[in-house]
């Protein structure tokens, strides 16, 4: 069988991970009130994991072009193969969309200091309406992102229990 570098297979692990966590507490944190425990510290914690996020993927992207993927499984059809690549191109744009608008959200109108500690420089200042428009298109983002998720999953236990080919063993 020819399985993916561990590297890799660790870098989509824990991207999975942390998109599900973000996901989870991003869904939690915007009923969020003043007087909760949570209040300050949530949107830190989901900040500075949005940012490992960012760096993970850019570093992921940038080692396609110097860490050799293994061939596609010659048992997959055309579709299958097309379909794959074009999920993959998806992710890749949606979670460094989903990133950036969270990014220019958070930096949005002066620097911010996530735990008091990591000051994020404000690269742009937005009006109302365009922050509205950056949380609307983030929201949106991280529901693409959960649904493809789900559809990539389900995609690899049908090659595992169905098809009965590497395909999830290939990441394992």
């Amino acid at each position: 069988m020819n399985k993916y570098p561990l590297s890799t297979r660790i870098i989509h692990w824990i991207s999975a991970l942390i998109i599900v966590s973000l996901f989870v507490s991003g869904w939690f944190m915007v009923d969020l009130d003043y007087y909760s425990s949570w209040y300050q510290t949530l949107p830190d914690l989901h900040q500075i994991f949005g940012l490992a996020l960012l760096f993970l993927w850019l570093y992921k992207i940038l080692r396609l072009f110097w860490i050799k993927q293994p061939k596609t499984l010659e048992t997959l059809k055309p579709y299958e193969k097309f379909t794959a690549t074009v999920v993959k191109l998806f992710f890749y744009v949606l979670v460094l969309v989903l990133c950036s608008t969270g990014y220019f959200m958070s930096t949005a109108g002066d620097q911010h200091a996530l735990l008091g500690w990591l000051t994020l420089p404000s690269l742009w200042l937005f009006e109302s309406e365009a922050l509205d428009m950056l949380g609307n298109t983030h929201r949106y983002m991280a529901y693409t992102i959960i649904v493809l998720m789900l559809l990539h999953l389900l995609a690899a236990l049908k090659h595992h229990f169905y098809n009965k080919d590497a395909t999830l063993r290939r990441m394992i």
